[in-house]
């Protein structure tokens, strides 16, 4: 008995393990600074949240936060201005039971303002309770190792008759008669395609963009800045050899009062405007395990936004000063699609001893991408004040709440939660914001029919938002959503570990060929006749005109040429 030399292949893999959720309270008390004047009505309340850090340990998941809060409310007494702003930013803390886990697994989370409650004390003492939905996704990497061939074997046997001259039998030729020869191989190997995510990474950085932004000379001079919003717009990503390169744009909005006119002490309001503008990006990243061309998807989250008011040429204070901090996290793949060898046999009549393992990879079965144009409209209460403008809106909130996958299509419902900030001449409500929301639909066709073991990841985010004012009670809101899926399943592969093969003692018979009529019976494959009888997939192919080799009926027949 002789071994078998397989040839394997290695691939570097990451396995999802779980995914874990949780929830965590950010509760604190705002003091309005002296330099400020006391609450006499909140207006609104908008808040945010990111995660700072991740220690994956032995069944648990330790995380760190920010969140931040900024509280427009209205003033009381005579003061200059009709709205003021008081910022909160408080670090957080939680820990994710997650049992099974170690120290080792790669471990990425994401955390959203799940509710925001604003309780006011007192004129002074406004008290803020942000409830904080936290996700993490537990990956495991780890080496895996696939047989994909044998070391060639052949031997010198007997041509085979054309698949027209088939004949009940061949007779042996005496051994002073010359013959041709040709190389045929002495074992057949069955081969399954599997498609991997292979070399995997994760990194993170940070960009720090600036800009400055001159309001027109048409408006009046800038007096105080209250809130600063901004989203990431990405356009493209590309993996070279240790870096990734990211560009795109960052919209800025900023919420201001104009500067009041105090010539005359009846007129000491002032209006709120808002200013927007972008800032673009195109940023280097070090990403030591990247490769040429990898599939590459990056995830960002604005941490902080710097704005203060700058004097332009002429000594105006027209001009506002943006510094936005952006957490990047840069993730990337190569996709293999090694052939794994699943069982074997000799076509020369020897006999193969096979051992087995079972392994389980995340075998990737297709991506998907989509952007879908999406219109709502936002409506005021009857309690609020006719609408005079938008100062600004923001996405608070984007959920998958539905996925459906059937033959070969999947299906998404989605919901996204949007804030409309609109300012009034009300004087005891000149800012209010619209809480809304509106659902989405869209479906992907794939090129395969996926069954029920296949698994879908979906994200959803916002490529663009705009907006337009259709009377005094609504706004019109449009978007491009964007869709992503990741479809992927975990079935257990038995792959061949070892081969051992014993020649036949019957070497005088070795190479004798006979012609047989073969009927195809209930749960027949071409490959099990094939190794039946001695023969190849290829030839039964070929000598039977077969247009499908996976596909044959039961009563078919199949002429097969094989050993005796």
């Amino acid at each position: 008995m002789s071994e078998v030399n397989l040839k394997t292949e290695r691939f570097d893999i990451c396995r999802t393990v779980a995914m874990k959720f949780g929830r965590t309270v950010v509760d604190d008390t705002l003091i309005v600074p002296d330099i400020k004047p006391d609450i006499k009505k909140i207006l609104d309340v908008s808040a945010r949240s990111y995660i700072t850090d991740i220690t994956p340990g032995q069944d648990k998941i330790h995380i760190e936060g920010t969140a931040k809060a900024t509280v427009l409310y209205l003033p009381d007494g005579d003061v200059i201005g009709n709205t003021k702003a008081l910022v909160m930013s408080r670090e957080f803390s939680y820990t994710i039971d997650a049992k099974g886990t170690t120290a080792d697994d790669q471990v990425t989370a994401e955390s959203e303002i799940g509710s925001v409650d604003s309780t006011l004390i007192n004129s002074r003492k406004v008290n803020i309770r942000l409830g904080i939905n936290i996700g993490a996704k537990i990956c495991r990497c780890e080496p895996l190792e696939l047989p994909t061939g044998t070391d060639e074997i052949v031997i010198e046997c007997e041509p085979k008759p054309p698949a027209m001259d088939l004949i009940p039998f061949t007779p042996r030729q005496s051994d002073n008669e010359s013959a041709p020869t040709n190389t045929c191989s002495k074992i057949e190997l069955k081969k399954v395609p599997i498609r991997l995510a292979d070399k995997q990474f994760i990194s993170d950085g940070s960009m720090i963009l600036r800009e400055q932004h001159e309001i027109s000379s048409k408006l009046p001079q800038i007096g105080e800045i209250l809130n600063a919003t901004a989203t990431v717009e990405p356009e493209e990503m590309v993996t070279s050899s240790g870096n990734t390169r990211l560009k795109g744009i960052v919209k800025v909005n900023v919420l201001y009062e104009d500067a009041a006119d105090t010539s005359s002490d009846s007129n000491k309001k002032s209006l709120l405007r808002n200013a927007e503008f972008t800032i673009p990006y195109n940023e280097q990243f070090d990403t030591p395990n990247s490769m040429d061309d990898m599939e590459c998807d990056a995830e960002y989250t604005v941490r902080e936004i710097y704005t203060e008011i700058r004097d332009n040429l002429d000594g105006e204070p027209r001009m506002i000063g943006a510094e936005v901090v952006v957490g990047v996290s840069i993730s990337g793949y190569m996709i293999s699609e090694p052939q794994a060898v699943t069982d074997a046999y000799s076509t020369d009549g020897s006999t193969l001893t096979l051992e087995f393992s079972e392994t389980a990879p995340e075998q990737l079965i297709d991506t998907k991408t989509a952007q879908i144009s999406h219109k709502f409209t936002a409506k005021r209460k009857a309690t609020d004040a006719e609408i005079l403008g938008v100062c600004g809106v923001t996405i608070e909130k984007t959920s998958v709440d539905d996925l459906k996958i059937k033959d070969n299509t999947v299906y998404i419902k989605g919901t996204i939660n949007a804030k409309v900030l609109c300012s009034s001449n009300d004087e005891n409500q000149p800012l209010y914001a619209i809480d809304c929301k509106t659902e989405f639909e869209h479906s992907f066709d794939c090129d395969q029919e996926l069954g029920n073991k296949v698994a879908c990841d979906a994200k959803i985010f916002i490529n663009h938002l705009g907006y337009t004012i259709s009377g005094s009670d609504s706004v019109d809101l449009r978007m491009i959503i964007g869709i992503s899926i990741k479809l992927v399943k975990n079935d257990r592969i038995k792959t061949v570990t070892a081969i051992d093969r014993e020649e036949s003692e019957d070497t005088e018979q070795r190479g004798m060929q006979c012609y047989i009529i073969y009927f195809v019976q209930s749960g027949d494959t071409l490959w099990n006749i094939a190794k039946r009888y001695h023969t190849t997939v290829d030839e039964l192919v070929k000598n039977n005109n077969i247009a499908d080799r996976d596909k044959i009926n039961v009563g078919q027949k199949i002429k097969i040429m094989s050993l005796t």
